[in-house]
């Protein structure tokens, strides 16, 4: 399971234009090439045990998220990535997919620079947002079910290179 992942709140809320390109490369060096690297490694071991990658994204991915421009850019990369590790490793007997949360209750913001406080606030806004039709966030457990299922070849040995969103019904 790959869930290397984090943003910049640092560049919150500014526009794209005026953020530096060395965010960019920040929000890659966070969210991506650790991804490619740790599957690299992990693919003489997988491949032996006929075993799975997969990726923790974020329906960021899929959204403009005006605030944090660069890490959507990254977590767009990041599917890209799953996808064309999944057509190359299955080759190998290798399953890879990814998982995309929509707003979860975790610590992110906070490992993220946000305050305690900025993320509690977030948090209660999500919660209150009638965009989640499931009328809450999710869970780290919600999430850790999905990877679960992932993750079992009994479960789920046909899904190669799927992208399943997670977000309480978000992207309906």
């Amino acid at each position: 399971v790959n869930n290397a992942g984090g943003g910049n709140f640092e560049t919150f809320g500014k526009k794209v234009e005026d953020i530096a390109v060395s965010d960019l490369d920040k929000m890659m060096e966070i969210n991506v090439k650790p991804v490619l690297r740790l599957s690299q490694i992990a693919v003489p071991h997988l491949e032996k045990t006929k075993g799975a990658i997969v990726n923790v994204s974020s329906i960021g991915a899929f959204l403009k998220i005006s605030p944090m421009p660069y890490y959507s850019a990254a977590k767009s990369a990041l599917e890209q990535m799953t996808v064309q590790l999944a057509g190359s490793l299955i080759k190998k007997g290798i399953r890879v997919n990814s998982v995309n949360p929509g707003p979860v209750l975790t610590t992110f913001g906070v490992t993220s620079g946000a305050t305690e406080e900025m993320q509690a606030a977030m948090f209660e806004s999500m919660a209150a947002n009638p965009a989640i039709p499931l009328g809450r966030i999710s869970y780290p457990e919600d999430i850790g079910m999905i990877i679960l299922f992932l993750a079992d070849r009994s479960q789920s040995e046909i899904l190669i290179g799927h992208i399943v969103t997670a977000d309480g019904g978000v992207m309906l």
